[in-house]
């Protein structure tokens, strides 16, 4: 730097109009000069390039990247870049402040991908990736004049990453622009922390999970619990799941772990792969298996899958009933261990007594009692005892009986109403087996049915997976056998 520095001065140590009227001899000293200071930056920067590459390749030997960018072009071109500690953005978005978030949360996204895969914060000091944020998908003529559009870089939708590099289009909306940015970037770290992605769901199911996220007075919280559709603008990731249930899109959990990586030029995979992860992550049979998949993300596609499911041995059934409960009431603040089938606990019941009788939690949804039915079979069932469903603040609880409230319906019936369905574990298919909770009987106080069909008895208060984290308490059923 010293000897550019003293090369400067020689050159422009006198006004430009004093150089121009140097004579010849003089003038052509001072143009040399001029050339030996733009071929030394030049060089400067094709060096700080050369090294940034090095420190990414000690993190990952395997993946090289012969990309390189000339600022010069850049600035030309009329796109900016805005550099932090882990990304180099180019842009020509002119949205100072949304450029800036985005910076801000991609470098405060590091460590938090480094905890949620269980690697050392250090490990990623070295670690930067270069985005390329494109305000016009249809018109990316600055970035081609730039040098940043490769010639072999394929059509893409929304985003794509490769090696050190993604490139994304601006979102309608804040919040989608910053998941997409942080769904390539997870993308790119799986890549060089993991040595690869897994199979397809996996790869997209974490980007998507991993882009989740909240921004709130500048913090970024990654896979975050998103309890609205307001605070994730046109994610739609939800929504998508609830208009494909019961059709012939609906997929069960088999088909989540078989999309093909070509399926993800159709969005609906990305909803999908998202619930797959979302449910394997929080269920609490696989919670822990889940946490052990970054150590296979470098295995092909097959062989990932393969081992995952022997991972989850026997386990794999009872999977497949909660997936069906999960996708029927998917919703925004769904809670997978709420959610899934649960043991009732047994009050027990006096020697002789005809009585069966089961706690039913009021913070938990499907819960199997002991009391198998026969179809055509009677039963009075009985219920008491008062809950909470809810509060308008922390000072005014929502109190319940088994009969509900009428301050608030869920699927048309009164909130906090008893509620019984049968699961029929001999039936062939996951579907078939909760065919009988995804259309149950409603109780109350008292009420007496006739089994529709065999299996077990199972009972829950009326209310979504997403709102059992406010209730508190349980209540009792009595089951009567009646001749």
């Amino acid at each position: 730097m010293i000897f550019i520095r003293k090369l400067y001065l020689k050159a422009f140590a006198r006004p430009m109009n004093q150089i121009f009227s140097l004579a010849p001899p003089q003038r052509q000293v001072c143009k040399a000069t001029l050339a030996i200071l733009i071929i030394t930056l030049s060089t400067s920067f094709t060096f700080s390039q050369d090294n940034w590459r090095a420190g990414m390749k000690k993190i990952n030997p395997r993946v090289s990247d012969t990309f390189k960018i000339d600022d010069t072009l850049v600035k030309a071109a009329g796109i900016q870049k805005i550099s932090g500690t882990h990304i180099d953005l180019y842009t020509d978005v002119r949205d100072e402040k949304q450029v800036n978030e985005l910076v801000a949360a991609f470098d405060q996204a590091v460590a938090q991908w480094c905890t949620f895969f269980g690697l050392a914060t250090k490990s990623a000091d070295l670690w930067k990736m270069r985005a390329f944020l494109i305000a016009d998908k249809d018109n990316p003529v600055q970035f081609q004049r730039a040098g940043l559009m490769p010639e072999d870089l394929p059509n893409f939708k929304a985003g794509f990453q490769r090696r050190h590099n993604f490139w994304l289009y601006l979102q309608p909306g804040n919040y989608y622009t910053r998941h997409l940015l942080l769904h390539e970037g997870t993308h790119g770290f799986m890549l060089w922390f993991l040595g690869g992605h897994g199979a397809a769901w996996y790869s997209e199911g974490m980007a998507e999970l991993l882009g989740v996220h909240q921004w709130n007075d500048s913090q970024l919280k990654l896979n975050h619990r998103l309890r609205s559709r307001e605070e994730a603008e046109y994610w739609g990731r939800v929504k998508r799941i609830r208009d494909e249930r019961n059709t012939d899109n609906e997929l069960d959990l088999e088909d989540v772990l078989n999309i093909p990586p070509a399926g993800f030029n159709d969005v609906r995979y990305y909803a999908w792969a998202w619930a797959g992860c979302e449910f394997f992550q929080n269920h609490p049979k696989t919670k822990q298996l889940f946490s052990k998949l970054p150590q296979l993300a470098k295995l092909d596609e097959n062989r990932f899958n393969r081992e995952f499911l022997e991972l989850l041995g026997n386990n794999f059934d009872e999977l497949k009933r909660d997936w069906i409960l999960f996708i029927n009431e998917i919703d925004y603040g769904y809670e997978v261990p709420r959610g899934c089938l649960s043991k009732a606990t047994s009050s027990g019941s006096r020697l002789g007594s005809p009585q069966s009788k089961f706690q039913i939690s009021a913070e938990r949804s499907w819960q199997i009692t002991e009391q198998n039915v026969q179809q055509g079979e009677r039963f009075r069932i009985k219920s008491r005892g008062e809950f909470v469903v809810g509060q308008s603040d922390p000072q005014t609880p929502w109190k319940c009986e088994p009969n509900g409230i009428t301050i608030q319906y869920h699927r048309g019936r009164p909130l906090g109403r008893l509620q019984v369905g049968i699961l029929d574990l001999n039936a062939k298919t996951a579907e078939q087996q909760v065919k009988g909770l995804l259309n149950p009987l409603d109780i109350g106080l008292s009420e007496v049915i006739s089994a529709p069909t065999n299996g077990v008895l199972c009972f829950r208060i009326n209310e979504s997976p997403a709102f059992l984290d406010d209730n508190k308490g349980a209540l009792e059923v009595a089951i009567e056998k009646l001749e």
